[in-house]
């Protein structure tokens, strides 16, 4: 019995661990996060952001009264692209997955709502390729590696969700419009994701579901994201 009370008090101290430092990483982030909506709040259109804009203008392309400029919503789409983080092996990648979708429609929200839409399910696709794709290449490459066929059928599955569960977290960060001739509305939208947000879910719920080590499991997070996305 009171190896029984041992175990569970091991387990509960283990748990208590996790929660904490999960607690540390959020606030963590949450403090970055801030520092980055200061800087976006703060910006100056950029000259290229200018310069797209004008080009945009001309096409016929507006935003939706109360919205911020096109210049504006150019210039921290911008900056987002730029914005870097470090990688579990110390090399600066994007933090920042951005992706533009373009939808037609009778009204502005029924084309905003299907662009945003298609933005999501075409980012979410691409992500969940790539995670199959490298979970597949660590399985032929690594004949010694805790993972296995089932872990990679698992592991797909999970992720899949996971991806899906985290990306109702995108936001939006250039919305445009334009009147074709036929009166419909034209929309573009872009929207902005943390992969930093995204590779921790990943990590943290895989490895809780999971047979596979640590390390093994946070680089395979960080090459699928540091991929070509």
């Amino acid at each position: 019995m009171k190896k029984v009370f041992v175990m569970l008090a091991l387990a509960m101290m283990s748990s208590m661990t996790v929660s904490a430092q999960d607690a540390l990483e959020l606030a963590k982030q949450q403090k970055e996060l801030n520092e980055i909506n200061m800087k976006l709040l703060n910006s100056k259109p950029t000259k290229d952001a200018k310069k797209q804009a004008k080009q945009l203008k001309k096409q016929g392309w507006l935003v939706p009264a109360g919205e911020k400029s096109i210049e504006k919503q150019l210039t921290e789409s911008q900056l987002l692209g730029e914005e870097l983080m470090v990688d579990e092996a110390g090399s600066p990648t994007k933090r920042y997955i951005l992706h533009t979708s373009n939808q037609v429609s009778g009204t502005y929200n029924a084309g905003y709502a299907a662009a945003r839409n298609a933005a999501t399910v075409e980012l979410a696709a691409n992500i969940k390729t790539q995670v199959a794709a490298a979970m597949q290449a660590k399985l032929d490459n690594n004949q010694t590696s805790a993972i296995n066929a089932v872990t990679v059928d698992k592991f797909n599955e999970r992720a899949k969700s996971i991806v899906d569960q985290s990306l109702t977290n995108m936001r939006t960060v250039v919305a445009l419009y334009r009147v074709l001739p036929n009166n419909n509305y034209e929309v573009q939208v872009r929207l902005v994701y943390d992969k930093k947000e995204l590779a921790a879910n990943l990590k943290r719920k895989l490895q809780q579901e999971l047979e596979v080590e640590g390390d093994e499991l946070n680089s395979l997070v960080d090459e699928v994201l540091n991929g070509k996305l």
